[in-house]
Order: structure tokens, then C-alpha cells, then sequence
């Protein structure tokens, strides 16, 4: 397996001094290029999972392994999209100057930078993945004058150009009108299959998990009740 999670815990304490176990024995095995949708009530750990992903803290036990290896001992591109509309992008700036950030390793470029020298890198990139066409209608105004709809949509591209080894979306379609949610969607399924890239998505929308994942993992009280694989009929294996 590509991602193998086996039997983590974490535990946080209250401000109480109480202990709370956010994680009891949470694993799975997912491949390359699996899309695995997270599902859950709040406070079931899908967070706390998706945190140890990112290594934004330790965990009390168990192991994370990214092809073989532990997930400290590897240069991860971990890159995450969150519910929280337009978190990541700079309100200031353009959807166009936004993706051209992402080309940039010198944080100076964010204030002074030559605002079309990615242009046209970055349509050759939204034609490639058939949205073009809706970004044209806003791709010039300022991101804090769009709709929430329209920022999420900047920031899941963004999220796709940095090229990530395993991407987590936190209910990052949560925001978008059901056009746009299939449409985003349906891109981002063939995308995860020709780059291969390894997805997990947590949604508290089960017919979308079932629809758009080939994994499910259902959490309670930070234990998983549910791990499977997706099994659907022909006609939807290309959806």
C-alpha cells in the first residue's frame, strides 16, 4: 500500500485536566491514486487524523508510512483545502496572481512580481482541466470580491498546481452551487487517476462519499466502524 495507517491513537487533555482519546486505533491501507472519503459526526477524529497527516503535532501510538517508510522520514507534499472559504489565498490579489504564486519559491514575489509572466502557463493548465471557461468570468477581479463559491474554486486550483503526494479536503465542496461541486469534482476524480495522486476527503455527505470515493472510512468516537472499499455498477465506474 501506497498510505498504511496501523492502530493510532492520540489523546488530548482538557483544559479540565480530563483526558479524551481522539484517535483509538484508527488503520487503513489505501494505493496510489485512491480517493478514500472520510465520514463521521463531529468529534468522531477526522480531523485529528487528517492532522497527523500533516504532522501538526505527534501521535501517541502506532505508525504512518508513505510508500514503506515512515512519514517523517519522507518529503511529503502535503497540501490541504479547507471548508473555510478562501483560506490560503490573498484577498488583495486576482485568481490569475493567486495560481502564479504557486510557481514562486521567493516570498517577495507575493508583493512585487511581473503579474503576467504566468499567464499563460496557467490557461494552458485550466484548459487542460476543462475549466477554463468558468475562471475567464472572474479571473481578473480581486478574490475579496468574489463569491465564496468562486474563492474555494481558486483555492482547490491552487491546492492542484503545488503537485501534492497526498492531498486532504476538509468538506472543501461544502461552499460550491451543485453544478460547480460536480463539475470540480469530475475533473479532480480523472486528475487524481492520471497523476496518481493520493486523495482523502472528509464529508458528512455519505452519498457523496459513495459516489466520488473508492474508499470509505467511518469514524466514531475516534474508532473506525467502517472501512471498505467502494464497490458500484459499471455505468458509474467512469463518473
Amino acid at each position: 500500500a501506497y498510505l498504511e495507517i496501523q492502530n493510532i491513537h492520540k489523546r488530548f487533555l482538557t483544559p479540565g485536566g480530563r483526558e479524551v482519546d481522539a484517535l483509538r486505533g484508527v488503520s487503513l491501507e489505501i494505493e496510489r491514486g485512491d480517493i478514500l472519503c472520510i465520514t463521521g459526526n463531529n468529534g468522531s477524529g477526522k480531523t485529528t487524523l487528517f492532522n497527523c497527516l500533516r504532522q501538526d503535532f505527534p501521535w501517541d501510538e502506532g505508525s504512518i508510512m508513505i510508500d514503506g517508510k515512515p512519514i517523517g522520514n519522507r518529503k511529503i507534499n502535503v497540501i490541504s483545502v479547507f471548508q473555510e472559504v478562501g483560506l490560503g489565498v490573498v484577498g488583495s490579489m486576482t485568481p490569475l496572481e493567486n495560481l502564479s504564486l504557486v510557481f514562486s519559491k521567493n516570498p517577495r514575489f507575493l508583493y512585487s512580481f511581473p503579474k503576467r509572466k504566468f499567464e499563460r502557463k496557467i490557461h494552458r493548465f485550466l484548459e487542460d482541466t476543462g475549466l477554463r471557461e468558468r475562471f475567464d468570468s472572474f479571473e481578473n477581479t480581486p478574490v475579496s470580491e468574489l463569491s465564496g463559491g468562486q474563492r474555494q474554486q481558486v483555492a482547490i486550483m491552487m491546492a492542484v498546481m503545488r503537485e501534492p503526494h497526498l492531498l486532504l479536503l476538509d468538506e472543501f465542496v461544502a461552499n460550491l452551487d451543485p453544478n460547480v461541486r460536480t463539475d470540480i469534482l469530475t475533473w479532480m476524480k480523472s486528475w487524481v487517476r492520471e497523476n496518481e495522486v493520493t486523495m482523502l476527503m472528509i464529508t458528512h455527505d455519505l452519498d457523496l462519499a459513495e459516489k466520488w470515493g473508492n474508499w470509505i472510512l467511518e469514524l466514531s468516537d475516534g474508532e473506525s466502524v467502517r472501512f471498505e472499499r467502494v464497490c458500484r455498477k459499471e455505468e458509474d465506474l467512469n463518473v
